[in-house]
């Protein structure tokens, strides 16, 4: 059964990581101040070879800035391997990230296998939620950067590789670094260039352009009639706190367009609230006080009551897998019966 599952993984993870990179930016949307001069410092770090470290929330856009970084370098017209180190199982990161020999372990490929930095070769590999990766395989990734070669799960040959890497991670890497999770010295050698990205909450002014764009992508897409968001909407869009940011956002307008009806617990959201049994606190209550895990569940929890429960129409608006939010639930102790309306 597990070589069964490993098969199942080392599949879904070649699917992830043969993609070539697909934006550039002049795709990249927002016209607020702040966020276009992060879009024009991204495009002085492009072309260079210096590793480069994209941090900030889930659904900021992430992966579409490391595209358009590698599609702005003079490696534009090499392979873009994108790769998600937190979909991987940690007993498979090494192999799938510098390859096998034959015989390295039961099931391996005869003749072994080339692993995605063999594979991203002259061009750029993405490494995406990098601090998921283990502190064993940190420091086989820590040798390919310093010494620029890969060897083989199972094998001792050095294999040379010019490869630019960019990583990911919506994590604080310093306070992973403080915790013994993440290696002070792979920290700083991906940290070269560091390129934040700010959440949509801070981004306000380009919610109504970042509307009107999937609006009319979405219902083309679906070949159905695009959905009138009017100004009492639009204001409630503006107040939102759009946790899941621009992933959720897309999710949400791509559920309008197919129910024809804007959620409720975005149109019932007041700027300060968050959910809790006690109705006096919710409007005491801000999220900038709050841990981030805390916004986190909270936010579930509202949007689970706002689809009475259902799995899959919570996990769709909020932009995640069914089982990315069974893991959450799991993790927050929220029990989907007590979402009926």
């Amino acid at each position: 059964m597990k070589n069964a599952n490993e098969k199942v993984y080392r599949k879904s993870v070649r699917k992830i990581a043969q993609g070539r990179a697909i934006y550039s930016f002049d795709k990249i949307i927002g016209k607020s101040k702040n966020f276009v001069s992060i879009i024009e410092y991204a495009k002085k770090i492009s072309d260079s070879t210096s590793t480069v470290l994209i941090t900030g929330e889930s659904g900021t856009g992430k992966e579409v800035f490391a595209q358009a970084i590698h599609n702005a370098s003079s490696r534009r017209d090499k392979v873009f391997i994108a790769v998600n180190c937190g979909a991987i199982p940690s007993n498979l990161i090494e192999s799938e990230l510098l390859g096998y020999e034959e015989g390295a372990f039961t099931g391996a490929k005869k003749g072994g296998n080339a692993g995605k930095f063999e594979m991203a070769h002259g061009g750029t590999i993405f490494l995406d939620e990098i601090g998921e990766m283990s502190l064993e395989t940190q420091v086989r990734l820590l040798r390919v950067i310093e010494e620029g070669v890969v060897s083989r799960v199972g094998g001792s040959k050095q294999i040379p590789v010019d490869v630019r890497i960019i990583a990911a991670t919506n994590k604080d890497l310093q306070e992973e670094v403080n915790k013994g999770s993440f290696r002070k010295d792979l920290f700083y050698r991906l940290n070269v260039i560091p390129l934040g990205l700010p959440p949509l909450r801070e981004r306000k002014e380009d919610i109504p352009i970042l509307v009107d764009y999937y609006m009319s992508r979405i219902s083309k897409k679906l070949n159905k009639k695009q959905f009138n968001i009017d100004n009492r909407v639009m204001n409630k869009f503006l107040e939102y706190e759009w946790p899941g940011n621009i992933r959720e956002l897309e999710n949400v307008i791509e559920l309008i367009v197919n129910t024809e009806k804007i959620p409720d617990y975005i149109l019932k959201i007041h700027k300060t609230s968050v959910v809790g049994n006690n109705k006096a606190a919710e409007s005491s209550i801000n999220f900038e006080s709050m841990k981030l895990e805390d916004v986190e569940k909270n936010h579930i929890i509202k949007v689970l009551k706002s689809f009475s429960g259902n799995i899959s129409l919570a996990a769709k608006a909020m932009g995640i897998g069914r089982n990315t939010l069974y893991r959450k639930m799991e993790k927050y102790h929220i029990d989907c019966s007590e979402m009926e309306q």
